[in-house]
């Protein structure tokens, strides 16, 4: 049995490296591609759930929605990466799937309350007792702390424009506190935005799927791909495999 040339398993990376270079160049099976492709919309579903209720729960405003922004773009930026050096996609696709994800996780927080206010929402009448005007790095807004006309106070303080105290006014609160208390009547809100992130959120499925299916091919046909094609020299392993080419699952 020949044995492995010292240079050649010199070259061979350990440790951390090895588990990272596995992950960007991935077994060359049909199994190992699904697999990728599973992981990464697990990952997909989970970010984007959390920072729909986080959006919902922080309305948009305070610290949540700052350090929210930058936690965004990071998680879309990791699926960019998966889509690219994991499923191999094309450049077409891994742009179209990050700019969906930040659809789904953005206006995700829109359509999550919008949900529950119509699924569960309680709305009561107050009056303005106190205006604080806040500022964050990402914007100002006003804050109206809302009395209730039957005693007590709303729990959270509600965003609000042009407020003025001792204003009447409507307000619509969740009672599990999943989503933020609003001014006005949401009980009857419109499907469509829901429907809208959605059907965001399937065509971003069918991309990711799309992208696997797009690495497939190349390695079927023993093509580079758009990660591979400017790095040959990171994937001599890959390309000399006798299984690269091969419909072995």
């Amino acid at each position: 049995m020949a044995s492995t040339p010292p240079s050649e398993e010199a070259a061979r990376p350990t440790g951390f490296a090895r588990v990272w270079e596995a992950g960007r160049i991935g077994s060359p099976t049909r199994g190992a591609a699904w697999a990728r492709c599973a992981v990464t919309l697990l990952v997909t579903l989970v970010a984007t759930a959390a920072m729909a209720a986080g959006w919902a729960h922080a309305t948009y405003a305070g610290a949540f929605a700052v350090v929210g922004v930058a936690v965004v773009v990071v998680v879309a930026s990791v699926t960019l990466m998966l889509m690219l050096y994991w499923l191999h996609g094309s450049m077409g696709q891994v742009l179209s799937g990050f700019l969906l994800l930040l659809f789904c996780m953005f206006a995700g927080g829109f359509a999550v309350a919008n949900a529950v206010y119509a699924a569960r929402g309680e709305v009561s009448h107050g009056t303005i007792a106190e205006v604080t005007h806040r500022t964050t790095l990402r914007t100002s807004w006003d804050a109206c702390r809302v009395r209730l006309d039957g005693g007590g106070y709303v729990g959270r303080e509600i965003r609000c424009g042009r407020p003025s105290v001792g204003e009447h006014v409507t307000v619509t609160q969740d009672p599990t506190g999943l989503a933020a208390p609003a001014l006005g009547d949401r009980t009857h809100g419109s499907p469509v935005l829901p429907g809208v992130v959605g059907t965001a959120f399937l065509l971003l499925v069918f991309t990711i799927v799309r992208a696997t299916v797009s690495g497939e091919r190349h390695r079927l046909a023993g093509t580079p791909s758009p990660a591979q094609g400017p790095n040959p020299g990171y994937y001599p392993r890959r390309l000399a495999s006798p299984d690269y080419g091969s419909r072995a699952s």
